[in-house]
């Protein structure tokens, strides 16, 4: 997926404006794939939401010091996101490779059901703590 244009950029304007409306494109991005990626088989989704955590995190990364309260613990969920999603894309390469082999391929369907799982207990803690919310907030 290409990145989304950030809307609105004023070059002249304040340094803290236009981090704000590129960090709420990225999040924005990253926020559109969960409710497909939180399906099991959508490994499309699950591919497209680790780029587009990636892609926030570096943001944070450069413009962090605008939000400081906010911004730390939104990079490290991003991380630990891509991390996840990571793991899960590398399991469907391997899957797509391991043709004929089925007790690899066995091996790494239950990795994978692993690896969902604890995908799955990172979004629904990053929900319960709030930690986008906070982000925008700040935005």
């Amino acid at each position: 997926m290409k990145a989304h244009r950030v809307e609105g950029l004023e070059p002249e304007g304040p340094l803290r404006d236009s981090a704000a409306l590129i960090v709420r494109t990225r999040l924005g991005e990253l926020r559109g794939f969960e409710a497909q990626a939180l399906e099991p088989s959508a490994d499309a989704a699950q591919h497209e939401m680790r780029i587009a955590a990636k892609r926030l995190r570096y943001v944070l990364e450069i413009f962090g010091g605008c939000f400081p309260a906010q911004a730390p613990a939104a990079q490290k969920t991003a991380k630990r996101l891509q991390g996840a999603l990571g793991d899960l894309h590398d399991c469907d390469v391997m899957l797509a490779r391991a043709g004929g082999i089925e007790s690899l391929a066995a091996l790494l369907r239950e990795r994978r059901e692993r690896l969902f799982t604890r995908f799955c207990a990172l979004c629904e803690a990053e929900s319960a703590r709030g930690t986008w919310l906070a982000l925008e907030d700040a935005l």
